[in-house]
């Protein structure tokens, strides 16, 4: 039985085979509406439901500058069938090993396992658990399969994601390069010669014609005997 407004995390794990690294992980979230008040779901895969998540979790990598996955066709299967397995125990757990029935070469395989009420109740667990999270934007992961099964009105879900051998990992591509305006050079100040004031306009003064001077008749005879005693 499930607990509502519970949610369960189950520490991660790390197995490693061949010297080649297989992560999985657990997530139990709790369902938001009561089991009793949703209709019953179809105890098959979901065809719908895997393709939706798929999306978010290519969506999530998109936001963090990685390629999206591509599905590979066998893990889906694999997924399926460990989604079918933990709906017929009524509890979520890891396969052992992860790569158990996968035929084709890999490097990584890793795993994400969850119960939930739906897609985005459960994509919002993973993003939010940092192990889980790891496994969606590892760089080196190229491919996924996913896996839903509902029972008893419970999604249950494996993811399994895989990096081929040989294929450098992707690194997170770095966050567009901002190109600043072109910086535009101010228009060039033009200093105006300074304004030399024009001389103030000469001006001409006419003075007024002196008056005839005034010879006084005594003064003249003076000057009329002179001129006698001195003679021509």
């Amino acid at each position: 039985m499930f607990r509502a407004d519970v949610t369960d995390i189950h520490p991660s794990r790390a197995v490693r085979h061949r010297s080649i690294g297989v992560f999985g992980l657990l997530i139990l979230v709790a369902l938001i509406t009561s089991f009793a008040t949703q209709p019953t779901a179809p105890a098959a895969a979901t065809v719908d439901e895997e393709a939706q998540f798929v999306a978010a979790l290519n969506q999530v990598r998109a936001g963090v500058g990685l390629p999206a996955l591509t599905i590979n066709s066998e893990l889906v299967a694999l997924s399926r069938g460990h989604a079918q397995v933990m709906a017929d125990a009524g509890y979520i757990f890891h396969a052992d090993p992860i790569s158990a029935g996968f035929t084709g070469a890999w490097a990584k395989l890793g795993e994400n396992v969850g119960v939930g009420a739906n897609v985005p109740v459960l994509v919002d667990a993973f993003v939010a658990s940092p192990g889980h999270y790891a496994n969606i934007v590892d760089p080196a992961f190229t491919q996924i399969g996913v896996g839903v099964v509902w029972r008893d009105n419970a999604m249950y879900t494996t993811h399994r994601f895989l990096q081929l051998p040989g294929a450098p990992p992707t690194t997170t591509a770095p966050p567009p390069a901002t190109t600043a305006p072109p910086v535009t050079a101010p228009p060039p100040v033009t200093t105006s010669p300074p304004t030399t004031a024009a001389p103030p306009p000469s001006t001409t003064t006419t003075l007024a014609p002196l008056p005839p001077p005034v010879i006084l008749a005594e003064r003249v005879i003076e000057l009329v005997n002179l001129a006698n005693l001195v003679g021509p």
